[in-house]
C-alpha cells in the first residue's frame, strides 16, 4: 500500500466498525488490530448480537463471519441491508464453504476474505470500503454546496426584487396619498366626495402595511443576521404602533438584556404583527406586557428545541382572550376569524411569525384565558457573556 491510500487510510480512523465474531481467540486476535486502524470498534458474538449492536450504534463497516450459533452471518447481513442497502459489509468464510459465498452475492456482499484471515488483506477490503465511503462522502458535500450556492443566489435575487417592488409599491402609495390629501382641501367637510377621500385615504394606510409586509418578505431570503441586544428594536417598533391607541405599552425587563443573532427587518414584523393582533383585542383600550425572562433548555425536556440558553419574549395583552377552538388554528397559513375583506394589513400573518422564528431557531407558542387575554412566548437562543 503506498501513499496513494493515505486518504483512505486516514478516513478509515474516522469510521465505526463492527465486528462479528463467535470465536473468542479470533476475536481477541484481530481486536487490537481493528481497533488500530479504525475510529471506533464495536463487537458482537454472533448474528442476533450483531443486529442489535448495529441498530445501537450504526457502525459504517460490517465484517462479519458466516457459521455462528442463534444467527449466522449472512443472515445478520441480510437484515442490516434492509436497514441500509448501501452499508459496506465483509464477510470472513473458508474455501469449503461455497454455497454460504454464492449466498452472499446473491444478496449484494461484494467483499469477503477467507479463513485464516491475512490481516494486510482486510485492511485492503478495508480501505477499499473507506475509499468508497469516502466518495461518497465528498459527493454528497459536493451536492451540498450546489444547493447551498443556488439557494443563497435564488435567495439574493428574491430579496432584491420583492425590495425593489416594496419601494416601488410604497412611492405610488404616498403620490396616491398626497393626491388625496390635495383633494381634500379643495372639498367641503359634509361633502360625500370628502368621504370618499377619506376611504381612500383609510386604503392607503392599510396597503402601506402590506408594503411593509412585501418588504419583510424579501428581507426573509436574507442572512443579515446581526448578534445584539433585541429588545430596544421592538420596543421602539411595538410603541409607535400603539400610538394614537389608548393602550398603555407595560415593561417587565432584566438588567442584562441577552444578545440573540437575528435579523431586524424580520423580528420586527413578527412583534408588530403580534401587537397589531393585541391591538384588535383590546378596542377599548387595555395594557400590553412585553417581558423577558432567561430559559435554559435542557436534553430531553419539554420543550423542542436544542439545549442552551434561550430568551424568552412575552407579549401579553389584557383583551377578551381568545376560543379554545380557534387557539388550536392561529398558527396554521390563512387561517382568520375575521372577514376576507377586513383582514388587509394586519401584518405578518401568525404562520409567517412562526416561520421567521424557527429560521432564527426558536420556537412561538402562545395561551389564552377567555376574560384575562392572550399571551405569546417567543423563544430565540441567547448568547450569554462570561
Amino acid at each position: 500500500m503506498g501513499k496513494d491510500r493515505m486518504p483512505d487510510k486516514s478516513f478509515l480512523k474516522t469510521l465505526t466498525l463492527l465486528y462479528v465474531e463467535d470465536d473468542e481467540d479470533i476475536r481477541n486476535q484481530f481486536h487490537q488490530f481493528l481497533l488500530r486502524i479504525s475510529g471506533t470498534l464495536v463487537t458482537a458474538v454472533d448474528g442476533e448480537d450483531g443486529l442489535n449492536a448495529f441498530k445501537a450504534h450504526r457502525p459504517d463497516i460490517v465484517i462479519t463471519d458466516v457459521l455462528m450459533p442463534r444467527m449466522d452471518g449472512l443472515t445478520m447481513a441480510e437484515e442490516i441491508l434492509k436497514l441500509a442497502p448501501s452499508i459496506p459489509i465483509i464477510v470472513v468464510t473458508a474455501f469449503d464453504q461455497s454455497e454460504y459465498l454464492m449466498r452472499a452475492i446473491n444478496i449484494g456482499i461484494e467483499k469477503y476474505v477467507t479463513k485464516p484471515v491475512n490481516s494486510e488483506l482486510l485492511l485492503e477490503c478495508l480501505l477499499d470500503c473507506a475509499h468508497r465511503l469516502l466518495a461518497e462522502e465528498e459527493l454528497k458535500l459536493k451536492h451540498l454546496r450546489q444547493i447551498q450556492e443556488a439557494k443563497s443566489e435564488y435567495n439574493e435575487t428574491f430579496a432584491i426584487l420583492s425590495g425593489g417592488m416594496a419601494e416601488d409599491y410604497s412611492s405610488l402609495m404616498q403620490r396616491l396619498l398626497g393626491y388625496a390629501t390635495l383633494a381634500k382641501i379643495h372639498l367641503e367637510p359634509d361633502s360625500n366626495s370628502y368621504d370618499y377621500i377619506e376611504n381612500i385615504v383609510k386604503c392607503q394606510n392599510e396597503a402601506n402595511l402590506l408594503g411593509n409586509n412585501l418588504n419583510a418578505l424579501g428581507s426573509f431570503y436574507t442572512d443579515d443576521f446581526e448578534c445584539r441586544q433585541l429588545m430596544p428594536s421592538i420596543i421602539t417598533s411595538v410603541r409607535h404602533l400603539l400610538d394614537n391607541s389608548t393602550i398603555t405599552l407595560e415593561l417587565d425587563l432584566p438588567e442584562d438584556l441577552p444578545c440573540i443573532r437575528f435579523v431586524e427587518q424580520q423580528i420586527k414584523q413578527v412583534f408588530e404583527s403580534m401587537a397589531a393582533n393585541a391591538k384588535e383585542a383590546m378596542p377599548s383600550g387595555g395594557s400590553l406586557l412585553l417581558s423577558v425572562r432567561l430559559v435554559e433548555v435542557k436534553k430531553d425536556g419539554d420543550v423542542p428545541l436544542i439545549p442552551g440558553m434561550y430568551a424568552v419574549i412575552s407579549v401579553s395583552d389584557s383583551g377578551d382572550g381568545i376560543d379554545a377552538s380557534v387557539m388550536q388554528n392561529i398558527f396554521k397559513p390563512y387561517f382568520s376569524t375575521k372577514d376576507r375583506s377586513l383582514k388587509r394589513g394586519t401584518g405578518l400573518n401568525l404562520a409567517m411569525c412562526r416561520t421567521v422564528i424557527m429560521r432564527h431557531g426558536g420556537i412561538i407558542t402562545a395561551e389564552s384565558i377567555i376574560g384575562r387575554g392572550t399571551t405569546f412566548n417567543v423563544w430565540l437562543p441567547a448568547e450569554i457573556n462570561g
